[in-house]
This record gives C-alpha cells, structure tokens and sequence, in this order.
C-alpha cells in the first residue's frame, strides 16, 4: 500500500551528560503507520500500529522531562521579530555580546508580552530565557512527492513545551515584518498538527 504521508519528528533534551536524542519517521500507509526510530548508542528499532494509536505514539514522542534550569521560562505569550531571534541566537553562538545588546535594543517596543510592548531591560530578560530552552522540538511532514505540507518548531523549558508560531506583523514602515508568537504546547498537541497536514495533503 502506498505512503499516505511522512512525518518526521526530532527531539532534543540537553542533559549533565550531554543530549539526549530521539529521531522518529512514521510512514500513513492506509490505516497503518509504519515506524522507524533512532535513539543514538540505542540503534535502530521498527514497529507498526493502527492509526488509532497515532495520537498516543507522537505525544510519547515529545513526552521527556525537562532538565532542571536556572533559567525562568519566557511568557507564554511573548511575541517578537523572527529576525531577532535569529540574530540573538547568532550573536550567542559567536560570543558577540556587543552585536546582541544592538540587537536587542533596536527591538525595544516590538516585543510584546500579554500585548503590551516591553522596554530593553524586560527585552533582554525574554531573549536570555528564550535561548536558555533545554530541549528542542522539529516535525516535519510530506507527502511522497517531497512536499513539505507542514513543520512544526518547539522549544522545552521547565514549564513545559512553547510552540513557535510565524504569523505576518505590522512594520513600523507600514508594511509587514515575520514574526513568531510563543504559545504553550502539550504532548497531545502535536497529533493535531499531524492530523491537518494528513488532511491537506
């Protein structure tokens, strides 16, 4: 029976010894769904289940405990420039203190939590919680002809999972600015995700 759709899920949680990793495709085949699953040092291992199970089968996916942080989670309802994020978590990545603080202060009032804009100090509290995640998220979905019909990005924190979600904004110019909105997620979540790309295709 042919593919249906390819879901592709990778999980990563940073741990005192390091990350741990779970990569997991599923293959719709009719009523069934075929598995494939990569743990590491664990190898490879296979199974099916009925469609039935599927919700269960992805919410075990991204069912980890989160390590312990000294880091407070960001507001579940921040809301910010795409571009900033990437930016910050480049300048991070390079030691560039000095890039990120204009980063972060060119974004001063385009960052909001709960709709109302942040200052630069309540900016730089956001993007250092932001960035100190302790696991991450990615799913994607397709259909056999490469396709992409779907992707899903979410990050761990002590509080549980935040979802990144793109939505078009308001730019200061008058025109529209990519930005992303951090919205609380549960395991059970992702089978939704799945299941709209499942009928999209």
């Amino acid at each position: 029976m042919s593919v249906r759709l390819l879901v592709d899920v990778d999980v990563v949680v940073r741990r005192d010894h390091g990350e741990e990793r779970l990569r997991r495709r599923h293959a719709l085949c009719g009523t069934v769904v075929h598995a494939v699953a990569s743990t590491g040092s664990a190898g490879v291992d296979s199974s099916s289940f009925d469609i039935a199970d599927w919700q269960q089968q992805l919410a075990g996916t991204c069912r980890v405990a989160a390590a312990p942080s000294s880091y407070a989670p960001p507001a579940p309802d921040l809301e910010l420039p795409w571009d900033l994020v990437l930016g910050t978590g480049a300048a991070l990545a390079r030691h560039r203190p000095d890039l990120y603080d204009v980063l972060v202060a060119r974004a001063a009032g385009c960052v909001t939590a709960a709709g109302r804009p942040l200052g630069v100090a309540a900016v730089h509290a956001q993007m250092r919680r932001l960035h100190h995640a302790v696991g991450r998220l990615r799913c994607t979905g397709t259909v056999p002809s490469s396709r992409r019909v779907g992707w899903v990005s979410w990050l761990l924190y002590a509080d549980g999972w935040r979802a990144l979600t793109p939505y078009s904004g308001a730019a200061s110019d008058g025109g529209r600015r990519p930005m992303v909105r951090l919205e609380p997620r549960t395991p059970d979540d992702l089978a939704y995700d799945v299941a709209r790309w499942a009928v999209a295709r």
